[in-house]
């Protein structure tokens, strides 16, 4: 997210902040190890695992927001890296039962009023949310974004006939298997220019990145965001 998405962490910033939310990160922090996981070396996954979870650990009882699906479903099963060593075990355990997303975390009335207090009305158009599979399947959190995106003025939210289709990301498989990943992404494109949207809203870098070559190449005037992006985009400057 630093490398490619910093605007959607400095957006993301922006909207916590918006619903009464002090944000903090850790600047030492580098990678969960999510990415190689998901390629089978696990043992470079458990190193990363271990020193996020020392990096965190200091924070004992604050939620850890996450705001890529990817990364946040990894860290949520950071235990099952440790069936085999109780001390890391226990604190993965604790470590992951602190991981929230991003949208899950801003969906709560006690988060979601306060935010929907300083949201004006937007000029974003029709969107339409393609359910990220790490969001759906993975963490099951599926109407939060829906309801964050309904909160804001003015906007016209649109469903895909398939939301929960993979888009042909998937980790790294784009790279291993770039063929199967475009012939996915094209239902995908099909299915957005179905609905009438004219921006597509993600909640995942890797879908993210997906999403914007498919759209280069073949949608030209449409775009895709990130959810933290779009919320962003219609706050109203803070009258106190």
């Amino acid at each position: 997210m630093p490398e490619l998405f910093g605007r959607v962490n400095r957006a993301s910033a922006a909207v916590l902040a918006a619903a009464g939310v002090h944000c903090r990160t850790r600047a030492e922090h580098t990678c969960c190890g999510a990415l190689h996981a998901h390629n089978g070396d696990l043992a470079g996954a458990r190193d990363l695992a271990r020193s996020t979870i020392i990096a965190f650990e200091s924070s004992e009882n604050i939620p850890i927001v996450v705001n890529s699906a990817g990364c946040g479903s990894h860290m949520k099963e950071y235990p099952r890296l440790f069936t085999e060593d109780p001390e890391w075990l226990e604190r993965a355990q604790a470590f992951s039962s602190r991981v929230v997303d991003f949208t899950e975390f801003l969906a709560t009335p006690e988060r979601l009023d306060p935010l929907k207090s300083r949201l004006g009305r937007s000029k974003s158009g029709t969107l339409a949310f393609d359910d990220p599979c790490h969001l759906c399947h993975g963490q099951g959190v599926r109407s939060a974004p829906r309801t964050l995106l309904a909160a804001i003025p003015g906007v016209e939210v649109v469903e895909l006939e398939d939301p929960e289709a993979c888009c042909g990301s998937a980790g790294i498989h784009s790279m291993l298997r770039p063929e199967d990943s475009s012939a996915l992404l094209a239902d995908k494109l099909r299915d957005l220019e179905r609905s009438g949207a004219q921006t597509l809203v993600t909640a995942n870098p890797g879908c993210h990145m997906q999403w914007a070559g498919g759209l280069a190449q073949a949608k030209p005037g449409k775009q895709v965001q990130h959810i933290a992006e779009v919320l962003a985009k219609a706050l109203e400057p803070d009258a106190s």
